[in-house]
């Protein structure tokens, strides 16, 4: 987007320049004086919906210490840094620099707003951040009760026989929880550091599920639950980690078992679509179904997060670490595909993967 600028004979170097920041992925901005806008490149334009040149940038960007900035770089400063958030329409953290340009228009000098969007690189601070309390938090239970436990046992129950067994048991499931809890750890860990490297191996997606069905069925069968899975012909091959996905759809399968009502039914489907969500890949939806409790609605977007339980107590019950959901999306993610969820309180439950099918 650029502003008819009249002609003298700097003005193919200022064209030129424009030129170059088209190809820049970040939001840059040109700015005479008075505010104008006289460019603004298609990041920017996307970034800012109501940007127009010829226009005041108060209009489109009504933050201060942007305005103040570029007032100042248009006054004579040199430079200008600083960082903005913006929390319409969602919460975006933008790093901005405001530069002069060595080019003039009418013997006046120009400022150059450039941003770069670090949303991201702030969610991720502050989910370490959160990381780091979170496992604090699940390791201080256990571990306070074991201490307690052996306290106990070195006191008052050290003579009683019946005391010691119900306390060794005690303190052989809080072990176990521990190394459920680090095994989910170093397997999320191993997870996000792959994340952003595609697999490429060539697998069939039944014959994967059909392996994952048959290591759980026995448990299914302990609550007189069954699992229907009909294998159809078609092959549905996609490049994928094989042992990445078996771990998904155990994750699944398992969830449906642990969370589902007893004597009841985990369906389980395969089949193709147009396309995988907010992609135009076609794909594959493998979805999991299963009757029991239901989840509230305002607990689904939140069930990807680390540690996050819609109904803690339960979940411990029944041996979950809150970390099964955010290993399943970070794998999915990796496979660019995509993860949702829909749930019916006290009904039904149904948890969708969706892959890109591989194309021969």
């Amino acid at each position: 987007m650029v502003s008819k600028v009249k002609s003298e004979e700097n003005i193919p170097s200022l064209y030129d320049t424009f030129s170059l920041l088209e190809g820049v992925l970040d939001p840059v901005i040109v700015v005479a004086q008075e505010r104008t806008i006289i460019y603004a490149n298609t990041a920017a334009e996307q970034a800012l919906e109501n940007l127009k040149v010829n226009e005041n940038l108060s209009i489109s960007l009504r933050h201060p210490e942007i305005l103040q900035s570029v007032d100042a770089v248009l006054g004579g400063e040199d430079e200008k840094l600083g960082e903005i958030t913006f929390t319409s329409p969602i919460p975006r953290t933008f790093e901005f620099q405001v530069k002069m340009i060595n080019i003039f228009v009418e013997e006046q000098g120009l400022a150059m707003l450039a941003m770069r969007d670090i949303t991201y690189l702030k969610s991720a601070d502050q989910m370490r951040q959160d990381f780091v309390a979170n496992v604090s938090h699940e390791l201080r239970s256990p571990i306070s009760s074991l201490v307690g436990i052996i306290e106990t046992l070195q006191g008052s129950a050290s003579k009683d026989p019946v005391s010691q067994k119900k306390f060794l048991k005690i303190m052989s499931e809080e072990a176990a929880r521990m190394s459920r809890l680090i095994d989910d750890l170093l397997s999320l860990s191993r997870v996000e550091v792959t994340e952003h490297v595609p697999p490429d191996e060539k697998i069939k997606l039944p014959d994967i599920v059909g392996s994952a069905v048959e290591i759980l069925r026995g448990i299914a069968n302990k609550k007189n639950m069954t699992i229907r899975f009909e294998e159809k012909s078609e092959l549905f091959e996609i490049l994928g980690d094989q042992d990445e996905l078996m771990e998904v759809f155990q994750n699944l399968i398992d969830n449906g078992i642990k969370y589902g009502d007893e004597n009841s039914e985990i369906e389980i489907l395969i089949e193709k679509v147009d396309r995988v969500p907010e992609t135009d890949m076609p794909g594959v939806c493998i979805s999991f179904k299963n009757k029991g409790d239901g989840i509230d609605e305002e607990h689904l977007p939140r069930l990807t997060e680390r540690f996050y339980r819609a109904d803690k107590a339960r979940s411990r019950n029944t041996g979950g670490t809150g970390l099964g959901l955010a290993i399943v999306k970070h794998i999915v993610s990796r496979h660019r595909g995509h993860l949702a969820i829909e749930s019916f309180p006290g009904d039904t439950t149904t948890v969708s993967v969706f892959l890109p099918l591989y194309l021969k």
